[in-house]
């Protein structure tokens, strides 16, 4: 995932939209919310104009302390921020194909898990694949059903409900009931049943939905 900080979030919302049509979970935070939603599951971190903030050499230093391993860029005209207070520094202009290109790029350099490459367990939900495959085999699943299993794949193992998935699979301009989610996961299980022959999905009580793979039937005690 990308975490999109803007001192005004809408701002931020334009860049995460961005990505979510390219295939990429990211979030969109002003500078204080951003500080209480940065965790471990993101893999990348992009700070929209810089300049413009009072204090960003704060903000990137308690991202970096309660996130050490995630790489931070700068989107901005001032080439001074590069490999100095970020990682990267990226021009305003700079189109968005490119920017996932550069990002990726990065991260492959340096062999750490890219911001496209979603992958657990035998199933492959990346940005480069055309569909997403199981075991190699396609399964049909729309936009959105990717988008969900994306955020469960980078979520994993702990288990998430509907609340959660509604906010970090879709656009935060555009949610719909949190019920909808059992009819997506309904959906999915039966493509991938049909396919695989078992459930993608397990419904853990109390916690939420969770990819049933080999270490979670037996963490849970749940017959394979």
């Amino acid at each position: 995932m990308v975490l999109v900080i803007h001192n005004i979030k809408r701002n931020a919302q334009a860049i995460s939209d961005m990505f979510y049509y390219m295939g990429i979970l990211s979030y969109a935070a002003s500078t204080v919310e951003a500080l209480y939603e940065i965790s471990d599951t993101y893999r990348a971190v992009i700070v929209m104009n810089p300049e413009d903030l009072p204090d960003v050499e704060y903000l990137v230093e308690r991202l970096r302390d309660r996130a050490p391993r995630i790489p931070i860029f700068a989107i901005s005209n001032r080439a001074e921020y590069r490999g100095t207070l970020f990682d990267e520094c990226f021009p305003s202009d700079i189109y968005s194909s490119k920017l996932i290109e550069e990002i990726v790029r990065f991260q492959n350099e340096r062999e750490i898990s890219a911001i496209s490459q979603y992958r657990l367990s035998g199933i492959d939900a990346s940005c480069k694949e055309s569909s997403v495959k199981a075991f190699n085999l396609a399964v049909s699943f729309t936009k959105t059903e990717t988008m969900i299993l994306r955020y469960l794949i980078r979520s994993y193992p702990t288990p998430q409900g509907a609340s959660a998935i509604l906010h970090y699979s879709f656009k935060q301009t555009r949610k719909p009931e949190p019920a909808s989610i059992r009819t997506h996961v309904s959906a999915m299980n039966r493509k991938f049943r049909e396919l695989i022959g078992k459930n993608l999905f397990l419904a853990i009580p109390t916690k939420g939905y969770v990819i049933s793979t080999p270490e979670i039937l037996e963490a849970y005690k749940i017959p394979n």
